[in-house]
């Protein structure tokens, strides 16, 4: 079951009986490279989640693990990059196939996206409650 799942180590920053808020950093793939010091591709970036309390007794400053599943996070790459980088091609080639300006084209590419994403962020809650994190304190038992 663990092969499906990707986590992440966090410390709780706040916690209710219906939700759990985690600090994680998330590192980018090459993180790891001893090149990382003198490379500008290398990052890794602060990040929070609210995960909902099933169980856990959870305080402040206790040190967890943040679980989503492969296929979630698949699907929201797919949502954030994959799609439309598609949109962004087609309508770059569509647009330079009719008016063969390249200025054209590429605008219209690039302002296509601006209704791909507002489309997302009016969605960003129904999509937000179809992800599941789940929380897994292996200091403490569930209750």
């Amino acid at each position: 079951m663990r092969d499906s799942q990707v986590g992440h180590d966090g410390i709780v920053i706040s916690s209710t009986d219906q939700l759990v808020r985690v600090r994680f950093t998330a590192h980018s793939a090459c993180a790891g490279c001893h090149a990382k010091g003198v490379c500008s591709v290398s990052n890794s970036e602060e990040k929070i989640v609210e995960v909902p309390n099933t169980g856990y007794h959870v305080a402040v400053g206790d040190k967890v693990e943040v679980l989503l599943e492969v296929k979630q996070g698949i699907r929201a790459i797919m949502l954030a990059y994959i799609l439309p980088l598609i949109l962004f091609l087609i309508v770059l080639f569509v647009v330079y196939a009719v008016t063969s300006k390249e200025e054209v084209a590429g605008l219209s590419a690039i302002f296509s996206l601006a209704p791909y994403y507002a489309v997302l962020f009016v969605l960003r809650k129904r999509i937000a409650g179809s992800v599941n994190f789940r929380l897994v304190n292996r200091d403490k038992p569930m209750i």
